[in-house]
């Protein structure tokens, strides 16, 4: 049997360098990609297989089941914290004591993060923001635990989504109902897969309901505070634009009233704007002025995810389960009715 040590005489690295990566703290240790990489790679070779759930069974935490919450590391990780957040208060309002593993990956790569997945080495793995590589690499996996994907499709794996296009329809309603028939989009120019489904349902909506979105008025940039900046910059130089402005996530949203306070322009004299949102309520609730979002209920989509961790976990059946959620409007000082 391969052991912890003989992957890590093959790597030429410490056990304890081994153990870490296994464990999912490569990046809280500053262990670098490319030695992540390499050990992951003499780890399938060699076939080992870390049971960290054997090792727990050891322990005087025995009992609680093991949950696995895979994120990206990039700029989404202030998204992350609102997950972990609502996670925490969700297993104490079910009393589902279990141990939550963070294991973060590279966007695009998260086979090489997905190992313990393959080796069945947790009870249970809600996975978010993935890309379409990493969806269609999820879609070759079958293994004996309940995963469970965030706002993704997948024919093997459970999911709970949010209905990408009752937010796009319920942002195109409210710029009608206020009497616009043009917008301005505030976007990325490579959006993740539901940020980008949800901003094609907006544009989608406007276009089934008489609103214009002019090409010229599509501001791209990173999907950042910094690039609202960039977007909300770019949007001040027109000489005519249209008053109303769709931010696809609040992050770009905070950027973007930066700016338009720069330009001493008002709300909602000058400017209106809605925008998608992800954040912690309170990061665009106390911002000046206060950000109008069509909410992502972050708090119920972790809790969906982990009932049906729950359920799978006490039941012989594993055929996927899949819940679609609603989102909620909220209005404040940059858009109101």
């Amino acid at each position: 049997m391969v052991t912890l040590k003989d992957v890590a005489s093959a790597a030429q690295v410490s056990a304890t360098t081994v153990s870490l990566i296994i464990n999912g703290k490569s990046d809280e240790r500053r262990i670098s990609p490319e030695t992540k990489a390499r050990v992951l790679e003499i780890m399938a070779e060699l076939g080992y297989q870390p049971n960290l759930s054997a090792r727990r069974l050891r322990s005087k935490d025995y009992k609680k089941p093991i949950i696995a919450f895979y994120w990206p590391s990039d700029y989404r990780s202030n998204i992350l914290a609102s997950f972990l957040a609502s996670f925490q208060d969700v297993i104490h309002e079910l009393n589902f004591d279990c141990e939550l593993i963070v294991q973060t990956f590279k966007n695009g790569e998260l086979e090489k993060s997905a190992l313990p997945i393959i080796h069945n080495s947790y009870h249970g793995v809600i996975i978010g923001a993935t890309s379409k590589e990493d969806d269609e690499f999820l879609e070759t996996l079958s293994p004996r635990i309940p995963i469970v994907l965030l706002n993704r499709k997948s024919e093997k794996h459970s999911t709970v989504s949010i209905d990408h296009n009752e937010v796009g329809l319920k942002a195109a309603k409210l710029f009608y109902e206020k009497g616009y028939r043009e917008t301005a989009i505030f976007t990325s120019p490579r959006p993740y897969v539901a940020t980008g489904l949800r901003t094609q349902a907006f544009m989608y909506s406007c276009a089934q309901i008489g609103i214009n979105v002019k090409t010229e008025h599509i501001f791209y940039s990173e999907n950042t505070i910094e690039g609202g900046v960039q977007a909300a910059e770019e949007y001040c130089k027109m000489v005519h634009p249209p008053k109303a402005v769709f931010c696809d996530s609040d992050s770009m949203a905070l950027g973007a009233i930066y700016s338009f306070h720069k330009h001493h322009l008002t709300f909602p004299t000058d400017v209106e704007l809605l925008a998608v949102g992800y954040l912690e309520s309170e990061s665009t609730a106390y911002s000046v002025p206060a950000v109008s979002v069509v909410a992502m209920p972050n708090r119920d989509v972790i809790k969906n995810a982990v009932l049906v961790i729950m359920q799978k976990l006490t039941s012989a059946d594993n055929t996927p389960v899949h819940q679609l959620l609603d989102s909620k409007i909220t209005l404040r000082e940059t858009f109101q009715l």
